[in-house]
């Protein structure tokens, strides 16, 4: 049995050492394969979506996808990566093309890799990782992107589109956390055996930190639903504030 060599990890990606490995992921053949695979998979699941009765707030399924690439890919080829779903999804798509939304696309997958690769993966990088993704590439470039597309500028519309945005990324951020580490912790093994997991990176709680994310996403999932169902007079009343 042939012995797995254990990855070598970085405390923070403020290295030369790091981007040094980082760039070697592009001249590896099990990175080249791995990142094809999961382009296509983030490619497909692209496709399939929740519109939160409005087709510009989407519930999407593919970020644990591009969390796994660039977590195993890194930041270097990470960029490639994000640039490939996302044109390809355009090109699948009736959507018409923007560059904004594909500079959030490279963004995202940069923030996941910065937080995620070669490093010990745990709770409080995950959760790290996917609140910064949704308070700046989300909600705050996105409802610029919203503004410029829909309201032909008028950054008057900003501060309603930007609340209800963050809005829905607030209460799916314990869920969308909860998945990313539920599936690093299900392929741990794997991952460690093409060396992109630290051995012992089990992606384990802490009873407290189990309890309050269990806590956090039942509540979560209780407010989903009359966000969605009174979608209506919200969006009123805050058209209303601002």
């Amino acid at each position: 049995m042939q012995k797995t060599v254990e990855p070598q990890t970085f405390p923070h990606p403020f290295s030369r050492a790091y981007w040094r490995q980082a760039a070697t992921e592009m001249t590896r053949l099990r990175s080249l394969v791995t990142a094809a695979l999961l382009c296509a998979l983030a490619i497909a699941l692209e496709r399939i979506y929740i519109p939160v009765l409005s087709n510009n707030l989407r519930v999407m399924f593919s970020f644990p996808v591009v969390a796994l690439c660039s977590m195993i890919t890194g930041p270097v080829m990470a960029i490639p990566c994000a640039l490939l779903v996302d044109l390809v999804g355009i090109a699948l798509s009736p959507d018409p093309f923007f560059p904004g939304y594909t500079l959030t696309a490279v963004l995202t997958a940069l923030v996941y890799a910065l937080f995620l690769y070669r490093a010990k993966p745990s709770f409080t990088r995950v959760l790290l990782a996917k609140g910064i993704i949704n308070v700046f590439c989300n909600v705050l470039l996105g409802s610029v992107w919203n503004v410029l597309l829909r309201y032909g500028g008028n950054f008057g519309m900003f501060g309603y589109l930007a609340t209800l945005s963050g809005a829905k990324n607030l209460l799916l951020l314990p869920l969308e956390v909860f998945v990313i580490c539920a599936l690093l912790r299900a392929l741990r093994h794997p991952l460690h055996q093409m060396g992109a997991l630290p051995d012992g990176a089990a992606l384990s709680y802490t009873k407290t930190q189990f309890a309050v994310l269990a806590a956090v996403c039942v509540l979560s999932v209780a407010l989903i639903v009359p966000f969605v169902y009174w979608y209506d007079e919200i969006t009123s009343f805050l058209k209303g504030l601002f």
